[in-house]
């Protein structure tokens, strides 16, 4: 299964002129206070995991003030490893707003997960949360890498 990194805009694209045959699953990642993503259904869409939650990996900022928005949950990644763990998809589409953070996070720990490398990442593009990769690793049962991507914004 390939898996792919994109955000939001790119991964209703992708869905929208997916190939005939071509069998997909999406991860569709939103903040909490936004409307889950709907995709078209088509034949080849195989199933959408939908995840509420903020881009956030700690509760304060540099200067001491509150975010006012509730940190990633391990509850918030509830049902990962059911719908990563189904058979039968060419492709995964994992996705946030941006495709870099969140999503990059998700990724890495999913190929943690298949028995690859969490360093597989390492384009400059991709920025992932440390907390949701944390979190995502414990979903699936994996133990985190020290280091999932290269933290370059």
């Amino acid at each position: 299964m390939t898996i792919e990194i994109c955000s939001r805009d790119r991964a209703l694209e992708e869905v929208t002129h997916m190939q005939t045959g071509e069998l997909v699953s999406v991860i569709s990642i939103v903040s909490s206070d936004e409307k889950e993503v709907e995709f078209d259904c088509k034949e080849s869409l195989c199933g959408v995991l939908h995840l509420k939650f903020n881009d956030l990996e700690k509760e304060y900022d540099e200067e001491g003030l509150p975010y006012g928005r509730p940190l990633p949950k391990l509850k918030d990644l509830a049902g990962l490893k059911e719908f990563v763990s189904q058979p039968g998809c060419d492709r995964l589409i994992v996705h946030c707003y941006e495709g870099t953070s969140r999503s990059a996070a998700v990724a890495s720990a999913i190929w943690k997960f298949r028995g690859g490398s969490d360093t597989v990442l390492t384009h400059r593009r991709f920025a992932p949360n440390r907390l949701v990769y944390i979190l995502a690793c414990k979903e699936l049962g994996v133990t985190p890498g020290r280091h999932p991507v290269p933290a370059v914004r």
